[in-house]
């Protein structure tokens, strides 16, 4: 049975590599979960099903590596593997649930395309969006709204803003962008910054926010963070002090989710109440406790240079633990 939690790295070969983050080696015995994946074009899911397409056939379907289910979904025409690589899917209920829709944000800074279908339709829609420009206030200024961006389908999508005021001890707040590699693995990095990623973690939304040093040959290292919780009621970010037990797995492109930091038998995977990030072209995966404030970067000496990394999760991994 595979051990998940996992990574998987995506090769530049168009192999996919199986990893072990709680053992930080490579997993022997899964050959034919990669061998699925081989000469694939593949973006992940937080709900554990990995959305995949045939580049040659353009055959489309949702892949659950647990015990190798499809969802079938329409051929996904029109967007170049490049793209769809790193762009972000999203489920908004199991694939089984009535009107359960299949999100794709296409991966690029410039683009400004989503494309949507639900499990047996005919074709995918492909819809042009505007959300305009996030201004950001000067230091000085007393008062930072932040603005969190709000998608519904009804049935087409539709959306709209809810202004966040920030000004309160309890809410962390922050900016909002795409973290990025140094495209020279050995040019040191100068830049600061932070990078923010959501998390539905327990049917709760999440904001994990990573403050980045100047740091290394590794590029932008974790120097801290903190993760707040949405509060439905109030329309407003609290910040929590520890992530109930759960861990969350964050990779580049927008990818966050949450699972257990132990398996079905009880046996512990990964550590609680942790951020794992991982940096595929640096070997390298970063580790950022949110109760003891710590965090700790670790080279995975056996992991292949890979394109990308993406987690293996337990299907419906987002929601309680007992679903795991």
């Amino acid at each position: 049975m595979m051990e998940l939690p996992c990574l998987a790295l995506h090769c530049r070969d168009h192999s996919t590599a199986l990893f072990s983050a709680s053992k930080e080696k490579l997993i022997v015995g899964d050959g034919d979960t990669g061998k699925h994946l081989q000469n694939k074009t593949i973006c992940p899911t937080a709900r554990g099903l990995l959305l995949v397409r045939d580049p040659g056939t353009l055959a489309t379907f949702l892949w659950n590596p647990q015990d190798g289910d499809r969802v079938h979904l329409p051929p996904l025409q029109g967007l170049e593997d490049a793209a769809l690589m790193h762009s972000h899917c999203l489920l908004s209920d199991e694939p089984s649930a009535p009107g359960c829709v299949v999100l794709l944000v296409e991966g690029g800074c410039d683009s400004t395309f989503l494309w949507y279908c639900r499990p047996g339709d005919d074709t995918w829609v492909k819809h042009d969006y505007d959300i305009g420009t996030q201004v950001c206030s000067q230091p000085d200024e007393e008062e930072r709204t932040t603005e969190l961006g709000v998608l519904e389908f009804s049935p087409n999508p539709v959306f709209s803003i809810v202004v966040v005021d920030d000004d309160d001890d309890d809410v962390s707040g922050g900016g909002s962008h795409e973290p990025e590699e140094d495209e020279d693995e050995d040019e040191e990095a100068v830049n600061h910054g932070e990078a923010v990623f959501l998390v539905e973690s327990g049917n709760e939304l999440h904001k994990v926010t990573l403050l980045y040093s100047t740091s290394t040959s590794y590029g932008r290292e974790i120097d801290g963070g903190f993760v707040d919780k949405w509060d439905f009621s109030e329309l407003r970010w609290h910040s929590v002090e520890d992530l109930g037990g759960r861990t969350f797995l964050l990779s580049l492109f927008y990818f966050g989710a949450s699972c257990p930091g132990t398996d079905s038998d009880g046996e512990q995977r990964l550590r609680q109440d942790c951020v794992y990030i991982v940096y595929p072209r640096k070997k390298a995966m970063q580790i950022f406790d949110v109760k003891e404030g710590t965090n700790c970067l670790r080279e995975l000496d056996e992991a292949p240079t890979a394109d990308k990394a993406f987690w293996l999760l337990p299907a419906g991994s987002i929601g309680d633990s007992r679903r795991c």
